[in-house]
């Protein structure tokens, strides 16, 4: 199959898809997106969210900064259908090209790949050209396959990439989406005609994002950058509903409706200061019982999970001097068996001689029984999780603590997000679509430990076989005392 954006998009009206009125400025941009002229009324549209002519408009990068409701998934789909079957691809006998879709997450990878396949299968003559569909991919007879995926530079190695589109690219975490494009430009570099298209809201004031969005007006050669707010691109959205939103949270919804960024908004941890605190090896420390000639108590953090949506995470630290020192984190990806989860948890706060964890705030009850079933207990944390973060924060600015180097752990990190209230209060939180588990678990385990080394206070529960020769039954109380000693058993040591 072989036609014009302009044919396609004939096409797809046809059977109702981007029809009437309220589509003209999206199909303005998809036509001059892939190089075809334009009608005087497309190209008013397009100066007005482009800024700029269309006269030797040749875009191998394509950013659409889009607001909310503003048809960004249809756009995307049609534009990832177009590419699949309208274009010629050389390619060698038997290779097989592949259109990328790259999503926050899972579920936004899903929304994507049913958009992209109610369009195919919406249009009889586009689904006759589908050979075989899986839960992430659609293989077409021309030799290309459309692949969803999530945001992921792994993703990209050792595949022919005829195009890719990265979806809500401004909430990826800044640190992975650039590398995500330093692994997509060299992919696609090598496929004459090639497209990388980013399709997104507004976000945040800072990251690759934020750089791309900068732009916007330049005539950078190969690269478009379109910006409007969800008005320009669907007309059918009412002011006053805009004007209500607006009300209600000023600065996330002219993010989201206005497409204007974020300065509330800012990153908890640069990549700088991560590196910095992180060992180079080993990726988990053995449990010790002394240091330096006093006793190592260890601390741990769960993140739990109900075993469907969110992964379940543990982590165990301690104090060596005024250092807090991150021994091991590790991770549960969902969906799992909470139960098994726990009872994994369990086994591993066993190698530190612990059987007892602190848990944010908001663990629910069945978590709780299911860990007591394990042998474990979780205790509340006495901070809230943003609390837990900027507690956790002077001892990265300090260097006063030790990270494992643990890929997600350091992802999780850079994605943090602090966003200061008008009254001044900070709360930070992992960015919409994103993950916190594994920091989460990691820094309630720090600042548990960190806290009683500051304090001289804190409960912490300690296996017998971590005092060998002490039979005090098997969940001994230790605490420690300002002087270095500590009391164990109704005893002083």
């Amino acid at each position: 199959m072989n036609g014009s954006m302009r044919w396609f998009l004939g096409l797809l009206a046809q059977h109702g898809l981007m029809r009437g009125t309220s589509w003209l400025t999206w199909r303005a941009v998809l036509i001059a997106t892939v190089g075809e002229d334009l009608t005087p009324d497309e190209a008013e549209r397009f100066r007005i969210v482009a800024d700029r002519r269309t006269e030797d408009l040749r875009v191998a990068l394509l950013a659409a900064f889009v607001g909310r409701r503003g048809g960004k998934d249809t756009a995307a789909a049609v534009m990832v259908a177009y590419l699949a079957l309208c274009r010629r691809w050389s390619l060698a006998p038997g290779e097989v090209g592949t259109v990328l879709v790259l999503a926050v997450d899972r579920d936004q990878a899903q929304v994507a790949f049913k958009r992209i396949l109610g369009i195919l299968q919406a249009v009889p003559l586009l689904a006759a050209e589908i050979v075989n569909v899986t839960r992430e991919s659609i293989e077409l007879a021309n030799g290309i396959e459309i692949k969803v995926a999530t945001a992921d530079g792994a993703a990209v190695r050792g595949r022919t990439l005829v195009a890719a589109v990265l979806d809500e690219f401004a909430f990826m975490a800044p640190d992975a989406a650039l590398e995500l494009l330093r692994a997509l430009r060299p992919a696609t570099a090598t496929t004459p005609g090639s497209l990388i298209a980013i399709i997104t809201t507004i976000y945040a004031s800072e990251g690759p994002a934020f750089e791309l969005f900068r732009q916007w007006g330049a005539e950078v050669p190969g690269q478009l950058i379109v910006k409007g707010t969800t008005r320009d691109f669907n007309p059918t959205i009412l002011q006053s509903f805009i004007d209500h939103e607006l009300a209600l949270d000023p600065q996330g919804a002219a993010a989201e409706y206005l497409t204007i960024p974020r300065t509330d908004i800012s990153r908890l941890f640069d990549a700088p200061l991560i590196d910095g605190v992180t060992r180079g090896s080993p990726r988990e420390l053995p449990c010790v019982m002394t240091l330096r000639g006093g006793t190592v108590i260890y601390h741990a953090g769960v993140d739990v999970s109900g075993g469907r949506g969110d992964a379940a995470s543990a982590a165990v630290a301690h104090m060596d001097g005024d250092r807090v020192i991150l021994d091991a984190v590790r991770f549960w990806p969902a969906p799992h068996d909470p139960l098994v989860v726990a009872g994994e948890v369990a086994k591993f706060l066993a190698l530190y001689g612990l059987e007892a964890a602190r848990a944010d705030q908001y663990a629910a009850e069945f978590a709780r029984s299911a860990y007591r079933e394990a042998g474990v207990t979780l205790m509340d944390s006495e901070h809230t999780r943003s609390e837990v973060y900027l507690a956790a924060l002077p001892l990265f600015t300090t260097g006063r603590i030790e990270l494992p180097p643990d890929d997600r752990l350091r992802r999780e990190l850079l994605a943090l997000e602090r966003r200061t209230s008008p009254s001044g209060r900070d709360t930070v939180d992992h960015p919409r679509g994103g993950h916190d588990d594994v920091a989460n678990a990691a820094m309630l385990a720090a600042v548990a430990a960190y806290r009683p080394a500051a304090t001289g206070e804190g409960l912490h529960i300690y296996r017998s076989t971590a005092l060998s020769g002490l039979d005090y039954g098997d969940s001994p109380t230790v605490t420690l005392h300002p002087n270095g000693t500590f009391t164990a058993g109704g005893y002083d040591w």
